[in-house]
């Protein structure tokens, strides 16, 4: 308590910081369209609402942020395996449904569909000289490449092969792109793979393993920077691996008790390792790759999965994989009443059609762009 003649002490105000600066307009909704879902149908409705909408969500940078942002893009369909035509299935509903018409094209020469990744779908014709075609449905471009005579000759014959972009171009709408081919000599006992770049228009040297084995067809698996593909080999199936960068070539049996071939498919390991999936009745056995005490690799079962919901689907034929979704890490499993999607991670279920006859499937999984580009761009034979 002050007396009298006594000062009272003098309050002392508080230096407020200043006020923190609001960001720019543009980049605030930039940072709001960013966090708009994945669907097909974000973007492009986002780009009509008016000219400065459009002008952010058409940015190449916002897109490849946009990209980013969601990490994995969403399945938009799938292509079916037929000798006579490549049927395309939308997967969603509107408005993100992309209509058939949109993913159809005339297949020509009887080109025939072997794989599909990043949003691009390669193509092979029955006859030599063999004719490629990297097909972009989205941007309805198409690039056609001539094999190289190596692996395309009376001695070698193309019977599988790969597509992909640049690394970590899941949803890159970059132009270039990578093919790997894989072929068989006459005899099916040497099995040699080449890597073509769109970036030099040079195909690699060719590399080869001696190996006995039967070319049937079956689509790639993407893991890590390898190409892999099941062969199957008396009385042990084997993956070939292509190291993308170092391009070399090498091959890991499958554990001996492991078969049929229809009930096989290459994942990736829970470690972005290399596995696989084996069907056995209404269960699924996940497999990984692992070095042991002594630094070799030694396959270790790494857990299972029930498919006991399936069971009334089938009323006489077993299980069978046709496909696997690579973004989604989703198995395609055929069944007497339809064709169903597994995710891996959660064991949830996803009934994706009523075909019931075995077909090979290839998930198309894309970001969507904000823009549609209505001519078609047709390139010149690439050597």
């Amino acid at each position: 308590m002050s007396t009298r003649g006594e000062m009272s002490p003098r309050r002392c105000r508080r230096r407020t910081a200043p006020p923190a600066s609001l960001p720019d307009a543009d980049d605030l909704l930039r940072e709001i369209l960013l966090r708009l879902p994945p669907r097909p149908s974000s973007l492009p409705r986002a780009s009509l609402v008016c000219k400065r909408w459009r002008s952010i969500v058409s940015d190449p940078q916002f897109q490849r942020r946009f990209r980013a942002h969601h990490g994995k893009p969403p399945l938009l369909g799938f292509f079916l395996n037929n000798p006579f035509s490549c049927p395309s299935v939308p997967m969603l509903d509107r408005p993100d449904r992309i209509p058939g018409a949109r993913f159809s094209m005339p297949v020509h020469e009887s080109n025939h569909i072997i794989d599909c990744r990043h949003g691009l779908v390669l193509f092979l014709s029955p006859w030599p000289p063999r004719r490629l075609l990297v097909w972009d449905p989205v941007a309805r471009e198409q690039r056609r490449l001539v094999s190289p005579p190596e692996v395309d000759s009376e001695q070698m014959l193309i019977f599988n092969g790969a597509v992909l972009r640049p690394a970590r171009g899941q949803g890159c709408s970059s132009s270039h792109f990578r093919v790997a081919l894989v072929a068989r000599d006459r005899s099916c006992t040497r099995v040699s793979v080449c890597l073509y770049s769109s970036e030099t228009g040079i195909w690699s040297n060719i590399k080869s393993l001696q190996l006995k084995f039967l070319p049937l067809e079956r689509a790639s698996t993407l893991i890590g920077n390898s190409i892999c593909w099941l062969l199957p080999v008396h009385p042990q199936n084997v993956i070939l691996e292509f190291d993308l960068d170092k391009h070399t070539l090498a091959m890991t049996e499958l554990p001996a008790p492991v078969e049929p071939y229809k009930k096989l498919w290459i994942v990736p390991a829970e470690d972005g390792g290399l596995g696989f999936i084996h069907l056995s009745q209404f269960h699924a056995k996940l497999w990984k790759r692992k070095p042991d005490s002594n630094g070799l690799d030694v396959w270790v079962l790494n857990r299972a999965i029930e498919f006991e919901e399936l069971r009334p689907t089938c009323i006489g034929h077993p299980l069978a994989l046709v496909g696997f979704a690579e973004a989604s890490n989703a198995v395609l499993v055929q069944t007497d009443s339809g064709v169903f999607m597994v995710y891996l991670q959660s064991t949830g279920f996803k009934k994706l059609s009523n075909l019931s006859v075995f077909c090979l499937h290839y998930p198309f999984e894309y970001f969507y762009p904000a823009g549609k580009i209505q001519i078609t761009h047709i390139f010149p034979y690439a050597a």
